[in-house]
């Protein structure tokens, strides 16, 4: 990518523009009353930044007094050990645990408090931190919340500021250009391995029996002999000898963009490196395009929810692979699609959030003198909801005491509804644990409808024992009929239809 800028002139004559690939100019913090001076020495104006700025192997003394370095950095407060000090303050509070971050600007998978078990589990947390400029990062928790993060402990000026700020997005843009490469090539290694292996078919693999539902348009892996390692990008991993699942995902194009492997035990492990974001699974239909003709296309989550989605209706469905992707993958189809075509998005109901922060709190201890209190949670689409007593325990956000700690719950309520929770536990011995949850499956779908111009729908069960949430769960437990009859509600058409896969 290259930027085209203009050369400026004192005696106001024709400007000749000017090319530079990203990452070749030095912006400058020059003030509006020198910008005039800067010029005239051979600085060069950026229209949309607003700022000043020399080629990067220009002489720069002439500059320096507008060089934001190390220096001018330092002498504004920045302090590296503080830095991370608030960067990890701040991976603890998004339920991250607090490791040593790497400040090289790239994406890092971390542990949550709250995860045990397999190494396969510990990455649902990630973080990327840069040190360029005022320190600024994201830290996630898929289980939770996304935020950004930007140090407060400096004293810049303005045009400082306006220079960092433009230095920064030049500089995202290339790492940018370079991980969009560094993408294209792990997709490309993932294609070779992936077209040899054995197509799966029928109930073929633990996990598809497990779900009660056939394959689509998947491959098998034996961990023994076929190279996981290479599938995944993950030099290290150690697959053994169970058979893989793998589930390929693509773009509108069809263009492979990454790989998700599922083990009979359920376990999910996505290619390291490889663009997931907006990357999908078709069923139903061999190629994205092919949805264009489909009386209608549904939309889910998870590969189990998906197959039986189609198995149960003969509709087409797209699998989004979790919700945290829904809303990319309808931002790829909303022009692709028919407008008048319907499009329903088939979330699960992550309603059982509030039961699981409480899951965690009870390990504290209960407060015996606390009053019941009867809540309304979201449970749905439209603002559906369910009522949850809360008995010995108090959500009023302060610090409350327990046997073997304390803890702190503070509701989110939009509406008079309870739509998350973030929950902080301080076990004795064990540290501090804070976790934020919503009903991330239902907020997931009714944004990718409003982008699709579609309909977001949920499951309703019978019974809510077990906790279900998706209309795999919906199939397990009452049949393929009631799927049909939830989605029939939605159509002007017959179901089931009977269409090719």
């Amino acid at each position: 990518m290259n930027v085209t800028m203009t050369k400026s002139s004192s005696s106001g004559e024709r400007r000749i523009p000017r090319t530079y690939a990203l990452g070749e100019r030095v912006f400058l913090a020059v003030p509006s009353h020198e910008v005039r001076e800067a010029l005239k020495m051979g600085a060069q104006w950026d229209r949309a930044g607003r700022v000043c700025y020399i080629h990067v192997n220009a002489d720069r003394a002439p500059f320096a007094r507008w060089i934001v370095d190390d220096a001018a950095l330092s002498a504004a407060g920045l302090n590296r050990a503080d830095v991370i000090a608030d960067f990890r303050d701040a991976m603890q509070s998004y339920g991250l645990v607090p490791v040593e971050p790497v400040p090289d600007g790239q994406w890092h998978c971390a542990p949550l408090t709250t995860d045990k078990g397999s190494k396969i589990h510990q990455t649902h947390g990630g973080y990327r931190l840069s040190l360029d400029g005022v320190p600024h990062g994201v830290i996630r928790n898929f289980k939770g919340r996304t935020g950004s993060w930007r140090y407060q402990g400096a004293r810049l000026s303005r045009v400082q500021l306006a220079a960092i700020d433009a230095q920064n997005k030049e500089r995202e843009a290339l790492r940018q250009q370079q991980v969009e490469a560094e993408q294209k090539a792990v997709a490309d290694r993932i294609l070779q391995i992936l077209v040899p292996l054995e197509q799966a078919s029928g109930h073929v693999h633990g996990y598809l029996e497990k779900k009660g539902v056939r394959a689509h348009g998947l491959r098998i892996a034996d961990g023994g002999t076929d190279d996981m390692a290479g599938l995944l990008n993950m030099p290290k991993f150690k697959p053994g000898n169970a058979k893989w699942l793998v589930i390929p995902g693509r773009d509108v194009y069809d263009n492979l963009l990454t790989a998700q492997a599922i083990d009979p035990r359920g376990n999910k492990v996505f290619a390291s490196g490889a663009r997931k974001k907006g990357a999908f699974h078709v069923i139903g239909v061999r190629r994205a395009r092919e949805l264009a003709l489909a009386p209608a296309v549904l939309f889910c989550e998870g590969y189990a929810t998906g197959a039986s989605l189609h198995e149960s209706t003969g509709l087409p469905v797209v699998v989004a692979f979790d919700s945290g992707n829904l809303v990319e993958v309808a931002r790829q189809f909303a022009p692709v699609l028919p407008a008048d075509q319907p499009k329903l998005v088939c979330g699960d109901n992550d309603q059982f959030f509030l039961e699981k922060s409480i899951d965690k709190v009870l390990a504290v201890g209960l407060n015996p003198a606390a009053k019941p209190e009867t809540l309304g949670v979201l449970a749905g689409v439209n603002d559906a909801t369910r009522e949850i007593t809360l008995t010995g325990l108090l959500a009023d956000g302060q610090w409350h005491e327990g046997h073997h700690g304390k803890y702190r719950i503070a509701l989110h309520v939009e509406r008079h509804i309870v739509s998350g929770v973030t929950v902080d536990v301080v076990q004795k011995g064990k540290g501090h644990v804070r976790q934020t949850v919503r009903n991330a499956g239902i907020e997931a779908a009714q944004e990718a409808a409003r982008i699709l111009n579609g309909k977001a729908i949920a499951p309703f069960f019978a019974s809510l024992d077990g906790r279900p949430t998706d209309f795999n769960d919906l199939e397990d437990r009452e049949g393929s009929s009631r799927v049909v009859e939830i989605i029939q509600a939605e159509l002007t058409f017959s179901l089931p239809l009977h269409l090719a896969a």
